[in-house]
């Protein structure tokens, strides 16, 4: 280094705190002069340093790359004050080669080695001064057993290696070994910490040493001395839970020849320790299941693959279900089995291991479980790595028992769950027991109770009672013949708002063909909010269309129910039904509601035929069958409207007795009329027609009868359904 640029580190400190310290100074004497100085005018600016950071040699300021920063400050003068001002954090600052050398706020850093132009600009003034960049060493070297090291070099694993750093300055050299910082490109190869090496693994590796901004670095190709390791043994590996350990040997085959075991310097990982672990050779199972070990030594690796099995195929508890007890019950005694993959059973009770996820609700020992608290726990057995649960319930005591449901309908051979059993507690709850009580029948040729069901046998009652610690509760079983389908009165019924309306009727059809009305059996429900199911009654809470589901044992039926409005007027259009045989009309009816809202109901007024033979009719629409009267009665909300149907025969044809007749002056001539109908029944229709003569100068004509009255010619017209016939009359 050229020292002749710099001056030593303390001395240089030394100067920069005194400079610092005066600089502080003059500003607080002069504080209340720069509060004003922004209204007043700059007359110049200057450059203030360190004189230890200039080199009057090159007349610059001296910077080092990697080295400490160079303090520039600039202040300017102004006309009212003797003083001057600080401005360099408000000045502009610039570099003329920021490859060299970096300023910002007045504070100079080394880039590169060379010269740049530093320059500051405050108020419309512009100053600048040279700052050279150098390295505080030309070269940094690194040196092996105090010559110059290779680029690159070879080892093998298992030796050592260490390096040191020289920095050179004007053929000044100096070690510098402790200050460089040290880096590895691979550091599963080699690690370094101040030019000592520790060599991991085989590989290639760059080691470097870096000293402000010079460096210098060396490639090392790390290789093994040996050209395998092997296992033994090398294949698979079986191991059994519970089993004695497994030691396994390692050998390396040195590239110079011969075999060298290595089983306790080696390297042992296991790729999963929940299913063996490894030291130094030696494999102990812990739990079933295929992992990988390995061992390395010195750049070579080996692996086996090494499987646990357990000695047994299952574990089965008694009880092995849930079990349901109350807090005062003496302790559960659970017992434990396994069965050996050489199918032999052995009762491991105590030898398994047993835990209680809750002892707070219970403890567990040796299979035996104490109830300490209301609430759930599972017990779990293990055994040589199987193990098995039972979910215990714990009750708190009970004053009494109650079933809520009082009779329950069945057909033979179906089985349902029992009812729910509530229980009451010493402080008045209640709590659910249906999995804690047991059930008898008081007839089991009717039903008979079975895996926590009742399963009908025959036809019949009988009673079913539940007890529980001394408490009993009794239901009545009634055994059907078995229901086919059932049905409603009614598909779709509409209800008042607000209002109670009895809940449709319901009929099954037994398997033996016989019809029972069940209404009062039926168990109705819907999903939806808007309707209130009492025990015989509903009634709609708000404006909607939903749907019931009536249920009796496995048969339902659904009925459409409309909740709106009261219907307070139904008006009927036609008034009366006049149609044809096989000829069709509609009927509307429109329903008023108290809002004075209207609705077309003519498929909803559920109409009935007075005489189908007559008449027909279906949705809205009546079809006549027959000549013929009859009525048609519907109803809605409870009002009814009645309509008269007329069926009368279709008129095809009208025939006349003559198209033209010739009559003297006063004669007379009977026209008959004849009515054809589509029904093939013709009818004498004279006397019903509308009979007109064109001219009754010439002929008038009454109920068929013509006189001829004076000369000439004249048109007879009969009228009769809507068709019409003329007949020409010429009077001579």
């Amino acid at each position: 280094m050229n020292y002749s640029l710099r001056s030593k580190s303390s001395f240089k400190e030394t100067r920069r705190w005194l400079a610092a310290l005066l600089t502080f100074a003059l500003l607080m004497t002069s504080f209340s002069g720069v509060v004003n100085a922004a209204e007043d005018t700059v007359t110049g600016i200057e450059f203030t340093y360190d004189s230890s950071d200039f080199n009057s040699s090159t007349s610059s300021l001296q910077t080092f790359v990697e080295d400490d920063k160079v303090n520039l400050s600039v202040f300017a003068s102004d006309s009212s004050s003797s003083s001057k001002k600080d401005v360099t954090s408000d000045a502009t600052w610039k570099s003329s080669n920021t490859a060299l050398v970096k300023v910002e706020s007045g504070m100079l850093t080394g880039v590169g080695k060379g010269t740049a132009t530093i320059s500051a600009t405050y108020k419309g003034y512009t100053i600048s001064i040279k700052a050279a960049s150098d390295y505080v060493y030309d070269s940094v070297t690194l040196m092996q057993n105090n010559t110059t090291a290779p680029e690159k070099m070879d080892i093998e694993i298992g030796n050592t290696l260490s390096f040191t750093l020289n920095g050179t300055k004007a053929n000044v050299t100096k070690d510098i070994t402790d200050d460089a910082v040290w880096t590895t490109s691979n550091s599963a190869v080699a690690t370094v910490d101040d030019g000592t090496l520790t060599i991991v693994g085989v590989g290639t590796v760059t080691i470097t040493a870096k000293y402000k901004g010079k460096s210098d670095a060396i490639t090392i190709i790390v290789s093994s001395p040996y050209k395998s390791i092997t296992i033994d043994p090398g294949s698979l590996v079986e191991l059994t839970i519970g089993s004695d350990d497994k030691e396994l040997t390692a050998s390396v085959a040195p590239k110079t020849g011969g075999t060298l075991e290595v089983t306790e310097e080696a390297k042992w990982v296991s790729a999963n320790e929940k299913i063996v672990t490894v030291n130094k050779g030696v494999l102990s199972p812990v739990s079933a299941g295929k992992t990988t070990v390995t061992v390395s030594y010195k750049g070579v690796t080996a692996s086996i693959d090494v499987v646990v099995r357990s000695a047994y195929q299952s574990i089965k508890l008694s009880p092995e279900k849930e079990y349901h007890m109350l807090l005062q019950d003496a302790p559960l005694q659970v017992t434990a089995e396994v069965l050996s993959n050489s199918n032999v059973t052995d009762l491991v009770t105590n030898k398994a291991v047993w835990t209680s996820s809750n002892v707070v609700v219970a403890t567990v020992y040796e299979g035996k479980v104490t109830p300490k608290a209301v609430g759930t726990t599972k017990i779990t057995a293990a055994y040589m790595g199987i193990s098995r649960s039972i979910d215990i319930t714990v009750y708190p005591s009970v004053t009494g028992i109650s079933i809520e449901t009082e009779t329950i309908d069945g057909y033979v051979d179906i089985s349902e769950d029992l009812p729910v059993v509530m229980a009451t507690t010493f402080d008045g709850s209640k709590v659910d027991v249906s999995k804690l009580v047991s059930w008898t029948s008081e007839d089991e040729k009717v039903a008979i109770i079975k895996d926590g069901k009742w399963l009908a046998k025959a036809i019949g009652e009988t009673e079913l009672t539940a007890t529980l610690d001394g408490k009993k509760a009794k239901t009545e079983l009634t055994i059907h013949v078995k229901p086919l389908k059932l049905l409603a009165d009614v598909k779709d019924v509409s209800i008042i708002l607000g209002k109670e309306t009895p809940l449709p009727t319901v009929t099954v059809i037994n398997e033996d063909g016989e019809e029972e009305d069940v209404s009062s059996r039926v168990k109705w429900k819907t999903t939806s909010d808007n309707i209130v199911l009492k025990e015989t009654t509903m009634k709609g809470l708000e404006v909607s269309s939903i749907t019931l589901t009536a249920t009796y044992l496995t048969k339902s039926v659904t009925v459409r129910v409309k909740i709106e409005e009261e219907i307070v007027k139904l008006v009927v259009e036609p008034a009366t039904v006049e149609i044809y045989p096989g000829k069709s009309k509609s009927v509307k009816v429109t329903g008023y509601y108290k809002s004075g809202k209207q609705v077309s109901l003519g498929s909803k007024m559920n109409w009935e035929s007075g005489n189908p033979s007559i008449a027909t009719v279906s949705s809205t629409s009546v079809k006549g069958a027959a000549v013929g009267t009859t009525k048609i009665t519907g109803s809605y909300q409870g009002n009814t409207v009645i309509v008269p149907i007329v069926v009368s025969q279709k008129l095809k044809s009208l025939l006349l007795s003559t198209k033209s007749v010739q009559l003297s002056k006063g004669g007379v001539y009977d026209a008959k009329l004849q009515a054809n109908y589509t029904t093939g029944n013709p009818a004498n229709v004279t006397g019903a027609a509308v009979w007109t003569s064109s001219k009754a100068s010439v002929a008038t004509v009454v109920s068929g009868k013509i006189v001829a009255i004076g000369k000439g010619t004249a048109s007879i017209k009969a009228t009769y359904a809507g068709k019409t016939v003329t007949i020409r009359v010429t009077v001579k």
